[in-house]
């Protein structure tokens, strides 16, 4: 594992690397599933051969686009994107049922599966896979922890490129962003509780107000050369631990104060869209046609790659009224989860011998706690000298779980010992499948030496395989803590901390990170509590 990780050694970026970051149209219903690769994406949709390569293809422009601008320099090959092509409602409802009619898409960057939705009918279709791509690409910049605001910014400015195959535009304004900005009496969030990620004691503004401001000052920074070369210093003093109002002042010599007056007087001059000159190669994608199971399984396949549900637990100063919320959403949840495990086995069963089905029924199995079951279903995949990176994986996991519950010693070392050798099998079959390497984790937790260098190693592969990966992170931060390498955790967690969509959830991880920070001889993070989205928001299909 340690010389695997030595040929994966990402390249660190340094504060000049903090500002080197620094639709498809609906077809027909045919019920015939393709499946386009590329250097950077696999797409799987039920449209047409054209269609699909038009949008490999503008994908493929897009990232080259950012790549152009922001080169992330790595010495290993990373995994292509996952996306799905959902034709209308009907189909978001199917890998998210209760799913709002105007949410265009979301991206899944969880530990089951790293993943982007597109409702090709929508207009903002478009919008939604660029901001969650551009997501996607600033977390390959493991070494840098950007700001909140800049996060968010960041996305929301490229989100709203143009990629046409005669033209590229970027800038480009976000006329909702810009409305909730200049129109009527809308009050702006202090800027200082912006640059801080703070939630205002009055409650006085929505979260819509805090991303349309990132949006716009993210556009004032990066407009004149002059601007983005001071975003890079200021990136680079946060980076370092400096709190953002003083990092704004040395950088830009502004009081927060000023530079909304300033952001003011910039909005209400020529805010003006870029049409850069430059040559983007037109990418080779490989289509190929999908087995008719598809068409009833791949929303099975997405949904139960997420995470499982776990139910919430209401905070200590929750009213009632939330908690009856919460109550209620914990409801729904395990309902949909039941729903889920019953559906996908009912209709696996309607496809006996297929690859898809078996991987769906062994899945819903293992969901409904029935690992013995579903290593059992998944014996067919498992004989012979199978390079099913998906099935060897999902036996191990099974069989972990099954030997946790053995008494006999003797079996469960057997358990054990297997365990390791379909994960190991795994790997050799899939190196790039950070899953894996979290489920080699998951199988020496517990044991004798736990965390050893060995197993640091083996999360730091699934890091540089899955940076977007909140749990990934999370893990490798503990056991750098366990390995008193208290800086290292510090850099895993900051960009988890920073997660503009992180919500409550982030408690718990940015508690670890103060005790980090603590252990590392650092000044406590200045940045507050991420207000949640507001239902504005989730219309308009962030939706993390």
């Amino acid at each position: 594992m340690l010389k695997l990780m030595g040929r994966m050694r990402l390249l660190m970026t340094g504060a000049a690397g903090a500002l080197a970051l620094a639709g498809v149209a609906a077809g027909p219903a045919r019920a015939e599933w393709l499946k386009a690769e590329s250097e950077h994406f696999v797409i799987y949709g039920d449209t047409s051969r054209g269609e699909i390569t038009r949008y490999s293809q503008k994908l493929e422009r897009f990232d080259a686009l950012l790549r152009a601008y922001f080169p992330i320099p790595t010495e290993y090959e990373t995994p292509r994107l996952d996306i799905l092509l959902a034709n209308g409602a009907t189909d978001m409802n199917s890998i998210a049922p209760g799913i709002s009619g105007g949410v265009a898409g979301f991206y899944a960057p969880d530990s089951g599966r790293i993943f982007a939705v597109v409702n090709t009918r929508s207009e903002m279709g478009d919008v939604v896979i660029f901001h969650e791509y551009a997501h996607h690409f600033m977390f390959q910049m493991t070494a840098t922890a950007y700001p909140s605001w800049f996060v968010e910014g960041f996305a929301e400015y490229y989100g709203m490129s143009e990629i046409r195959p005669d033209r590229v535009k970027i800038a480009r304004i976000s006329q909702g962003r810009m409305n909730t900005l200049v129109m009527g009496a809308n009050r702006w969030a202090p800027m200082e509780d912006v640059l801080r990620w703070r939630v205002s004691d009055t409650g006085r503004y929505r979260a819509f107000d805090y991303y349309a401001q990132s949006w716009a000052l993210t556009h004032y920074m990066l407009a004149t050369p002059e601007r983005t070369a001071k975003l890079g210093q200021y990136l680079g003093l946060v980076k370092t631990g400096a709190d953002p109002v003083v990092a704004l002042n040395t950088a830009f010599a502004l009081t927060p104060e000023q530079l909304q007056e300033e952001l003011r007087r910039y909005l209400r001059g020529a805010v003006n869209e870029l049409t850069p000159q430059i040559q983007l190669p037109e990418a080779e994608v490989t289509v190929s046609a999908l087995p008719a199971s598809y068409d009833r399984l791949i929303w099975y396949d997405f949904r139960l790659d997420r995470d499982p549900f776990k139910p919430g637990e209401p905070t200590e100063n929750a009213t009632q009224e939330q908690r009856q919320a919460l109550e209620r959403r914990n409801r729904e949840g395990a309902q949909e989860q039941r729903d889920l495990i019953r559906d996908a086995q009912a209709d696996a069963g309607r496809f006996a011998g297929d690859r898809m089905a078996t991987l769906v029924k062994a899945r819903a199995q293992r969901l409904d706690g029935k690992p013995a079951d579903a290593l059992d279903t998944l014996s067919p995949l498992l004989t012979g000298p199978t390079e099913d990176a998906i099935a060897l994986r999902l036996a191990g996991e099974c069989l972990l779980e099954i030997s946790k519950t053995e008494a006999d010693a003797t079996a469960k070392a057997a358990m054990q010992r297997q365990t390791r050798t379909y994960l190991a099998r795994a790997v050799e079959a899939n190196p790039l499948d950070f899953r894996t390497y979290l489920a080699l984790d998951d199988s020496r937790q517990g044991a004798a030496g736990y965390p050893n260098a060995n197993d640091l190693s083996t999360l730091e592969v699934a890091v540089a395989l899955a940076p977007q990966s909140s749990d990934t992170r999370v893990r490798a931060a503990r056991v750098y803590m366990a390995q008193n390498q208290p800086v290292m955790a510090v850099s895993m967690l900051t960009p988890v901390a920073n997660n503009p969509h992180g919500g409550s959830g982030l408690g718990p991880i940015r508690a670890l990170l103060a005790r980090a920070r603590a252990a590392a001889g650092m000044t406590p993070a200045a940045e507050g509590d991420a207000p949640a989205p507001s239902d504005e928001d989730e219309g308009e299909g962030a939706g993390e």
